[in-house]
């Protein structure tokens, strides 16, 4: 098929994109974009360029081909057990305290922008794991996405290890089965804990389109509002906002933490996590929330240090505006950028939109001209395993610490493989290499390549995988 759009083309697909989905796509991530378009453009019939533009541009999408176009042009690239310490937060103090507050016993609790299904299945284990009351209360989890092809896989509850990659091992092996093929399946009495449905976030009326006029206790909103364009970002932030419960939290990823754009809500600072509670309009000192709880359930020692620099919220003080500039100020640095290196993001891109050979061979080309990097064989080891080449992966593993003995993560997850394949002796070997390293660390650090993981939620992982020595 003739789609090969040119620069000033793909900046008039953006316009319309974003137009019709609220969708955002900056220059640096065109690249996977025009790949994505070609796949959508032949679901949607279209054979030239110039009759998919024509009809972006002029036509209205029905449901079918927004649908369509929000699988080929979305991410779906998620995992269970995502930044652990909002797990610690939701049942250590925030369910608690809301049942405490309840006379119904009902949690409601909703996973916008739900992927594949690994957060809302996180959060039903969750509970199902850490909530004693959990039999008598009506827990209503809401799983909803624009991409229907995610959402198929998440009704299915079916995953490989790669969705694993940084949970303990006791989630897959308490709450799934395996399979002949070394893949996981969820089981009944947690999936049965969640309902999936599709919804667009630029729709309007949350309460009454998705929430059946009851509003939600919990929103998760998490890695969604930055591809949205700033305009509809706001606009779903004020639909979130109307659909939460008086008392009700609202959690979004660490990179999208903004005092200006959440001033409504109250962040509240968790060990290891910061999430929004909603708070009245334009609130007087003595109208903020009553979270005088927390005081007496965060020991100081569990606070976020002074390294990260988050300061603790409670019910005596209004949010500061250092928390977005500190965010703006020291973004997150990918270390093999840092080292120069700077097609590293459309590497991952690749592997995460699916384009796992274009992946390993741009990967390949990469460290063919950069050979002393670990962290490209670790992203190598990364694309392998997701393509259940464990052999392989294991080799560019023992390459990247071949170059640096002590590059943890390289022993993580040689750790981790070796696990899977029974190999205990080896898996032993590496975790305790890894626990070496780790052990002068202050447990606050994030390791490079652990996608935020602490030390000390590494430690936490490996010392629960195995009986080390």
């Amino acid at each position: 098929m003739n789609l090969k759009l040119t620069d000033n083309e793909l900046s008039i697909v953006c316009e319309a994109i974003a137009c019709r989905m609220g969708l955002d796509f900056p220059v640096e991530k065109w690249g996977v974009l025009r790949r994505n378009l070609v796949t959508a453009a032949k679901e949607l019939g279209f054979h030239n360029t110039e009759a998919f533009i024509r009809w972006l541009k002029s036509d209205e999408p029905d449901d079918n081909q927004i649908e369509i176009l929000a699988s080929n042009l979305t991410v779906s690239e998620t995992y269970f057990w995502r930044e652990p310490p909002v797990f610690d937060a939701l049942t250590d103090f925030i369910v608690p305290e809301l049942i405490k507050r309840r006379h119904n016993n009902k949690i409601r609790i909703w996973s916008a922008g739900c992927s594949s299904g690994e957060e809302p299945y996180s959060v039903a284990i969750a509970l199902h794991k850490s909530v004693p009351q959990l039999g008598s209360l009506k827990v209503n989890i809401l799983a909803t996405d624009i991409n229907a092809k995610a959402l198929s896989k998440a009704k299915e509850g079916e995953y490989t290890p790669w969705s694993f990659r940084n949970a303990t091992t006791w989630l897959r092996d308490i709450y799934f089965k395996r399979t002949c093929d070394n893949k996981f399946i969820i089981k009944p009495e947690i999936k049965k804990m969640v309902t999936f449905s599709y919804f667009n976030l630029r729709q309007e009326d949350y309460l009454s389109t998705i929430c059946d006029n009851e509003k939600m206790d919990i929103i998760f909103c998490r890695n969604v509002l930055m591809y949205l364009t700033d305009e509809v970002a706001l606009r779903v932030k004020d639909s979130i906002y109307d659909a939460l419960s008086d008392d009700g939290w609202l959690i979004v990823s660490p990179c999208e933490l903004s005092s200006q754009i959440f001033h409504e809500f109250k962040p509240v600072n968790f060990p290891g996590a910061v999430l929004y509670k909603k708070s009245p309009k334009n609130p007087t000192h003595s109208e903020w929330p009553d979270l005088s709880f927390f005081n007496n359930m965060i020991k100081d020692d569990d606070l976020v240090t002074e390294k990260r620099n988050v300061p603790l919220y409670t019910s005596q003080t209004i949010p500061p505006k250092s928390l977005e500039a500190k965010i703006e100020k020291e973004p997150a640095i990918d270390p093999a950028e840092e080292l120069g290196i700077k097609n590293i993001s459309g590497i991952r891109d690749l592997a995460n939109n699916g384009y796992l050979d274009e992946a390993l061979k741009e990967c390949n080309k990469t460290i063919s001209s950069n050979k002393l990097y670990p962290e490209l064989y670790f992203l190598k080891a990364s694309i392998q395993q997701e393509m259940n080449n464990d052999l392989e992966a294991v080799r560019s593993l023992k390459q990247a610490i071949y170059l640096d003995p002590d590059y943890v993560m390289g022993h993580f997850f040689l750790g981790n493989i070796f696990m899977l394949q029974g190999k205990s002796v080896n898996a032993k070997r590496h975790f305790n290499n890894a626990l070496g390293l780790l052990k002068n660390r202050p447990e606050d650090d994030i390791l490079p390549d652990a996608e935020g993981l602490s030390v000390k939620y590494i430690r936490e992982l490996i010392t629960g995988n195995v009986n080390v020595i």
